[in-house]
């Protein structure tokens, strides 16, 4: 009955890491999901630590833990049996009241250390990224976008309509010089220079 249970759970935590990669961790997943649903994006993707907090509550357990227990170790005698005297356990409590505290920091500050490390550099890769926006490098260990590699669908060649050539514009043409007007010589008194129909000067008509 054990192991059948063993299997489901395990089958059952497999279903959970599948449907998790098809529903929740994509990036592009993350708005459509409600609050519950981001808040389990940001946790498995890991956008922000717990251990901080973490550490900080085991440090004060540890500190407070090891005082507590110091002083309740003032306060305790054990009978040794068979030798009729007691024991008592207070030079222990105070061992632990002293040095207690003083392992636990010294633990919890190079846990810190660690992680104010860890902090600084995603601080400094986050600064850079943000401001090589437009440069940002692509994940080598990527699964590869097959969609990118597609080639995009060739425009149709579009033929371009013959256009009719312009017909020549005809230069305006020279207005027709008027025919000078001719002279006549009078045959009556012989003025020069008649051009109308009758002599101005002696009225003869002209030929």
């Amino acid at each position: 009955m054990l192991t059948v249970s063993v299997i489901l759970a395990l089958l059952a935590a497999i279903a959970a890491v599948v449907l998790a990669f098809i529903f929740i961790t994509p990036e592009k997943k993350r708005e459509k999901l409600s609050g519950f649903g981001k808040l389990l994006h940001d946790i498995i993707t890991c956008k922000f630590f717990i251990i901080e907090k973490i550490l900080q509550a085991l440090y004060i357990f540890a500190t407070a833990f090891t005082v507590i227990l110091g002083v309740i170790l003032l306060f305790y005698v054990q009978r040794i049996p068979f030798a009729s005297i007691n024991h008592w356990y207070g030079g222990y409590g105070i061992a632990l009241m002293i040095l207690g505290p003083i392992i636990a920091r010294v633990i919890y500050e190079l846990a810190i250390l660690l992680v104010s490390l860890v902090k600084n550099v995603t601080s400094i890769n986050r600064k850079l990224k943000s401001e090589n926006e437009d440069e940002e490098q692509e994940d080598v260990f990527a699964v590869p976008d097959l969609k990118k590699y597609k080639s995009a669908p060739k425009a149709p060649v579009q033929v371009a309509t013959p256009v009719a050539p312009a017909a020549p514009v005809d230069a305006p043409a020279e207005p027709a010089e008027a025919p000078a007007a001719t002279s006549n010589v009078c045959s009556n008194c012989g003025a020069v220079g008649e051009t109308g129909i009758f002599c101005t000067k002696c009225g003869a008509k002209l030929k």
